[in-house]
């Protein structure tokens, strides 16, 4: 599995940033929100930052400012998020050295594409594919990736769920086990959801590989391994 990426996003709208940081935690990032550019910076004295999502407007020093320094310090890679649609601002950031540019809202799984290209393009975090018998999960993406058809969301739970199964293969991991590692939103959070949760799964990843074990629980069997154990 990919190393971890560490991620800035710098927004003074802070519920927001949190909302985008919280998703791509559940995809095995670290994220860090800071709500103005004096706080990026004590992130960055912190340690090595893999991506910066950058606010253009902000109080205090603004975000182009920001653009300039991490330009002129050589780093990389930068993607802009901004609630102003105006094209010029995009050219200007664009011209300063951002890498990408969205306009706030933007949806998480974008927001997470987003990312994840530009951490393949700079080497910050390879590719983390998962490979099943008629499918592939791209879980830095959250997409399902299947040959000759558009690219699928997966929700959080679904790339949390596959990443533990992932982690753990060959090994049976119990309802308890799952809930833990892998726990779902509160109104899920009952012990036989998981198997709602698990075949729901299956289903849409049209794979053998997560079996039953009977009155234990459930196991990841790496494709060229895969038997079946009594569903």
């Amino acid at each position: 599995m990919a190393a971890r990426a560490r991620i800035v996003i710098v927004d003074d709208e802070v519920d927001l940033a949190e909302a985008y940081a919280e998703y791509l935690e559940d995809l095995g990032h670290d994220v860090t929100v800071a709500s103005s550019v004096s706080g990026l910076d004590a992130e960055m004295a912190r340690g090595p930052v893999d991506l910066v999502i950058l606010d253009l407007n902000m109080p205090g020093e603004g975000g182009m400012d920001a653009l300039r320094r991490l330009r002129g310090a050589g780093f990389g890679p930068v993607l802009i998020l901004t609630a102003n649609p105006d094209p010029i601002e995009r050219v200007i950031g664009l011209e300063l050295g951002a890498d990408d540019f969205v306009v706030k809202p933007v949806e998480p799984q974008e927001l997470a594409a987003r990312a994840a290209g530009l951490l393949r393009r700079y080497g910050g975090a390879a590719r983390d594919l998962v490979a099943f018998e008629r499918a592939t999960v791209d879980l830095g993406a959250a997409r399902l990736l299947r040959i000759g058809q558009a690219p699928e969301r997966l929700g959080p739970g679904e790339v949390v769920l596959i990443r533990t199964f992932t982690r753990h293969p060959n090994q049976v991991l119990t309802r308890e086990d799952l809930m833990r590692l892998a726990p779902a939103d509160s109104h899920d959070a009952f012990d036989r959801a998981i198997d709602t949760r698990i075949a729901r799964l299956r289903q849409k990843l049209d794979t053998e590989t997560i079996v039953t074990v009977r009155a234990k629980g459930y196991m990841f069997v790496p494709p060229a391994n895969a038997q079946s154990r009594g569903d």
